[in-house]
């Protein structure tokens, strides 16, 4: 379930299966809602009026605007060769729904194809961070959360350079990759990457700065590497 109209607007847009929307009787009112009907009624999306309190029942947000849409369950990615499709971000116990929403709405910003999320980290259809990824749920190619240990043994094998975002690696501005076959690994928001992420790393990076802060958000943090790595694209021959 999805709540907003601009989240159903987006949704209904890229083209995803809906099963059905909801609105209540005020929601015609939305600047957002010609968007929604006129794109919902070619594709003969059931439209389904609700009253006031039956949206207080489906409501994850204190003031909602009084539209849902109801989204078949995702299928689970059978085949696994496509979760090894560079570049890749791997979310390593992100614990914060709305830092975990954020990420996936920066990654789906500068066009990562495939996002690999740790058991541990925070629901991938948690509310909280459908709503923070902004629709990003909707345009990323590859989306899985699960057991990452066997898909992170295939990294050297199908030649991925594994990064890790410390505060001990080489600076960022001075990285250089001869191409985007590579897996940027971020870690829980207090305790960094988890061990046997450490172990499999082949770089570490590290944003430079200048200040007297310990350590950058790590939402802000995948914001300036991807940036730097899909942008200014600092490449080497060898």
């Amino acid at each position: 379930m999805i709540e907003g109209a601009r989240i159903v607007a987006e949704a209904i847009n890229s083209g995803v299966a809906i099963s059905v929307v909801f609105y209540t009787p005020e929601s015609p009112k939305s600047e957002l809602w010609r968007t929604i009907y006129t794109a919902a009624k070619p594709r003969e999306i059931p439209m389904v009026e609700i009253s006031p309190n039956q949206a207080t029942l489906l409501r994850t947000t204190q003031h909602t605007q009084g539209v849902f849409a109801a989204l078949p369950s995702p299928e689970p990615v059978r085949d696994h060769s496509r979760l090894l499709e560079g570049p890749i971000l791997v979310l390593d116990d992100i614990s914060d729904p709305g830092n975990m929403g954020t990420l996936l709405r920066i990654a789906d910003w500068f066009g990562i194809p495939t996002i690999w999320i740790s058991k541990g980290s925070a629901d991938l259809y948690n509310p909280k961070v459908v709503r923070a990824a902004a629709g990003a749920h909707f345009h990323v190619k590859n989306l899985y959360q699960g057991n990452l240990k066997a898909l992170s043994g295939q990294l050297s094998e199908h030649r991925i350079i594994c990064l890790g975002a410390t505060i001990h690696g080489e600076n960022l501005d001075s990285l250089a990759l001869p191409d985007d076959n590579w897996a940027l690994v971020l870690g829980n928001e207090a305790r960094g990457l988890g061990l046997e992420w450490q172990k499999r790393l082949d770089r570490e990076v590290k944003i430079p700065g200048t200040g007297a802060a310990e350590s950058l958000n790590v939402s802000v943090a995948a914001g300036i590497i991807l940036y730097q790595l899909r942008i200014v694209k600092p490449t080497t021959s060898s």
